[in-house]
């Protein structure tokens, strides 16, 4: 009865450690789930609120008084962005909240504040007078919505990090549907940077050009960062969503924008567009764009549920196999030490190996019966599990690490991107110290860039992106944070001991990039010039550093006005 005793309880932690696992991999399915569902409620959020920027752009350019159903649009799309944010707090609204549900629940309340802000700043431009109104007016309450939606981004990071971490049978799929939410907020922000010359009915300044350039840069670098991970993954390349997406927005949006630009561009022509015919033509054409993220959405969620419901069964199948193992080893106490005690102290040490990651003894086949035999198989299939979860654990592991270097560097200079390099600026700038007397902020731009491109192909102008890139690695100094900010526009940050040191480096690079002949995909040689910002700052002056990048681009606009190829300089304080 002893032996019947102690085998029994060996039983039951073998089953008990076959049930935890299942439960494990169950649990983290339904986290995954739960992440996915904030994920997807955020991303409408997201996309709902830059739409609110349509009719009210519209509201912005039409006469006093604005017509009702100008107004009835806005309140129509506040109310369905409200709604949405509504139903991501219902997410959180659990009565025994998860680790970190109260401060993502605070966080959304402030983000709904800020944009809550946002809107009554912009109703009361929308009923101010049009003679005094400005475009900077105007652009500063766009810039105020376009500003909520980083912080909706920001908002659902833990919840990307744990649906990544269960993204077993599609990974990657979700980093591809985050870029295409991304995409559709440049491509509604690219179409509000027109809103204060239509609503002002004049043509776009040096700086609303510069805003598009810089804009349109990034949609061209978040179209290739797309085409690039479907080159894994030609069941999309081939889909109708995406080839609605390359004929609606990447051809027929861009060229209407690009039309609308040329309208606001001629000199002593009035502006023929109004900002209720941009929002009318230009957002649907941004649908396709959602249609698209929709669909990598839909493949994840569907994804994400079937791997929970084969968790669900496992569990069950292991739990109901558990419970018929006790009951027959309850009636055959005689032949427990033979048939029995053996092959569990077998399956014992080959549940222990797959646990721990180390090789198991080999599994018996058709060696046993009955139930034992069934306790074998489903060994077989979880060590086969066990070796395939490793496998695509193993994968995962090396495009969360891909998808981090990514999010930090160019894709195609190698230098660090501008998200990186203002995190860089501002670590920089916190921890300065005296021995360091001078911060040096460079920012230089490509003059002409467009005519490369024109003229010898964009390939071309890929091929000079890429030159200038090894320039920067050869000039500066391994110390200096080097990065490619913007499409032709590249920014450094250094230490120095004056400023005259810092405006040499920037001569050096100028020289350079003057003498370097840069060979075009034809073969035809041509060379490059650039323009260059340098704003300094002491260390007495440290808390004037955040100026830096203001000063540096008010310096590189001033040396394109004053001929190009030239470095302009600016101390603070």
């Amino acid at each position: 009865m002893l032996l019947a005793v102690g085998v029994l309880l060996l039983v039951s932690v073998l089953a008990g450690i076959l049930l935890f696992q299942s439960w494990k991999t169950y649990s983290s399915a339904s986290q995954a789930r739960d992440a996915f569902a904030v994920i997807r409620a955020t991303v409408s959020v997201m996309e709902l609120a830059s739409a609110e920027r349509g009719p009210m752009n519209a509201a912005l350019g039409a006469d006093l008084p604005v017509p009702e159903s100008n107004l009835a649009a806005l309140r129509a799309a506040r109310a369905r962005t409200d709604a949405q944010i509504d139903q991501l707090l219902a997410l959180y609204a659990t009565p025994s909240p998860r680790f970190g549900q109260i401060g993502a629940r605070a966080d959304i309340q402030r983000i709904r504040e800020a944009l809550e802000l946002a809107r009554r700043n912009a109703d009361l431009l929308i009923a101010t007078p049009r003679e005094p109104l400005t475009g900077d007016a105007v652009w500063e309450v766009v810039s105020a919505m376009v500003a909520v939606i980083p912080q909706w981004q920001a908002s659902m990071g833990r919840d990307v990090g744990v649906a990544m971490l269960n993204e077993v049978d599609t990974p990657g799929m979700l980093s591809l549907a985050l870029l295409a939410s991304e995409l559709r907020e440049q491509a509604g922000l690219l179409g509000s940077i027109y809103t204060p010359a239509l609503a002002g009915h004049r043509p776009l300044t040096q700086v609303e050009h510069f805003r598009i350039e810089r804009v349109r840069g990034r949609i061209d670098e978040l179209r290739s960062l797309i085409d690039s991970r479907l080159a894994t993954r030609p069941e999309l390349m081939r889909s109708q969503s995406f080839a609605q997406l390359q004929r609606r927005y990447f051809g027929d949006g861009l060229e209407y924008l690009e039309h609308v630009r040329q309208d606001a561009t001629l000199p002593g022509a009035g502006v023929t567009t109004s900002t209720g015919q941009l929002a009318a033509i230009y957002v649907p054409m941004m649908g396709s764009i959602i249609q698209f993220r929709d669909v990598l959405l839909d493949a994840i969620g569907q994804s994400i549920d079937g791997y929970r419901a084969g968790a669900l069964r496992l569990m069950l199948v292991t739990l109901a196999a558990t419970a018929l193992l006790v009951a027959a080893l309850g009636l055959a106490l005689v032949q427990f030490r033979r048939r029995v005690i053996g092959p569990f102290g077998l399956a014992s040490r080959i549940i222990t190996a797959i646990a721990n990651g180390t090789p198991p003894p080999r599994i018996p086949e058709g060696k046993h019966q009955g139930e034992v035999d069934e306790v074998f198989s489903a060994l077989r299939v979880l060590k086969e599990n066990s070796a395939v979860k490793t496998r695509l654990e193993a994968e995962r592991d090396r495009l969360i690490v891909d998808l981090a270097n990514l999010a930090e560097t160019d894709y195609l200079t190698g230098l660090l991107n501008r998200r990186a390099f203002e995190t860089r600026f501002e670590v920089t700038r916190a921890q300065w110290q005296e021995q360091g007397p001078v911060l040096a902020f460079i920012l230089f731009d490509i003059d002409n860039f467009k005519n490369v491109n024109d003229t010898y192909g964009h390939a071309s102008g890929d091929i000079a992106l890429k030159s200038v890139a090894e320039l920067c690695r050869k000039i500066w100094r391994q110390s200096d944070t080097v990065a490619r900010v913007g499409g032709e526009e590249f920014a450094v940050l250094c230490h120095t001991g004056n400023a005259d040191e810092a405006v040499e480096m920037a001569e050096r690079m100028r020289s350079a990039m003057s003498a370097e002949p840069v060979t075009a995909e034809d073969g035809a040689i041509f060379s490059l010039t650039a323009s260059f910002g340098v704003a300094c700052a002491r260390w007495e002056h440290a808390a004037d550093a955040r100026k830096l990048f203001h000063v540096a681009d008010e310096l590189l606009y001033q040396a394109k006005l004053n001929g190009r190829n030239q470095v302009l300089q600016r101390m603070l304080g």
